[in-house]
């Protein structure tokens, strides 16, 4: 329980945001790797039937439900995100989940945890075009300010994190084409770029299968954007 999954080993998945478009593709990617896959969601009736998945109903603000989750788990994959366009508008919704998850993880002796956020969250920003710039500080402003506010008290918990941040998402299939930074090789990201989710799923899953990742913040975008 609670050890560092290693490429090529099957190990116990717990995903987070499970019925978010992202969610979807990394329980898909996760159970053809070979992995034990859980799903702790809200509305569990949208991902039962499934095969290899075990699917848990809960609340992300119900620590002792999440806890129990957790229990045997080698790593949590945290993709939960607002719905809707309430969620743009005075987010918190990181904020008032994640410390639950850092804690429930504590309490289940789990330390692997691969968090899903945003290119243009916090200093990743400064690698951005004008015209993205423009968007983080607009458009997605309260959005993103949520996650920089929550992401920051992780550099003080006790978890092995890796932290993945794609530009825009799109529901294309899996690109070969895709690229995978660290955030402090990254100088200037071109434009508006845009990657598949199932190629943030394939981050995430390689992330969580490589101790090498913990500490390190990713950039996912798309091939010739990143300088």
């Amino acid at each position: 329980m609670g050890t560092c999954p290693v490429r090529g080993t099957p190990v116990k998945l717990v995903i987070l945001g499970a019925t978010g478009l992202t969610g979807h593709r990394l329980v898909d990617q996760a159970i053809e790797r070979g992995h034990e896959v859980v799903a702790y969601v809200r509305s569990p009736d949208a991902l039962r039937g499934r095969p290899g998945l075990r699917v848990v109903g809960g609340q992300l603000t119900d620590e002792p439900a999440l806890r129990s989750a957790l229990t045997g788990a080698d790593a949590v994959l945290c993709a939960i995100g607002p719905k809707g366009l309430r969620g743009l508008i005075g987010a918190d919704l990181m904020q008032r989940t994640l410390p639950v998850v850092v804690e429930a993880m504590s309490g289940a002796g789990v330390r692997r945890l691969v968090l899903l956020s945003a290119y243009g969250v916090g200093d990743t920003a400064a690698s951005a075009s004008p015209i993205a710039t423009i968007a983080f500080r607009t458009a997605v402003r309260s959005l993103y300010r949520d996650k920089q506010l929550a992401e920051s008290r992780l550099a003080t918990a006790d978890v092995d994190v890796t932290t993945v941040y794609p530009l825009s998402l799109t529901n294309d299939p899996l690109s070969d084409t895709a690229v995978v930074r660290d955030v402090a090789t990254v100088t200037r990201v071109s434009g508006l770029p845009k990657v598949p989710r199932a190629n943030v799923a394939k981050a995430m899953l390689d992330a969580v299968e490589d101790p090498g990742t913990i500490g390190r913040r990713l950039i996912v975008s798309s091939a010739g954007t990143v300088r």
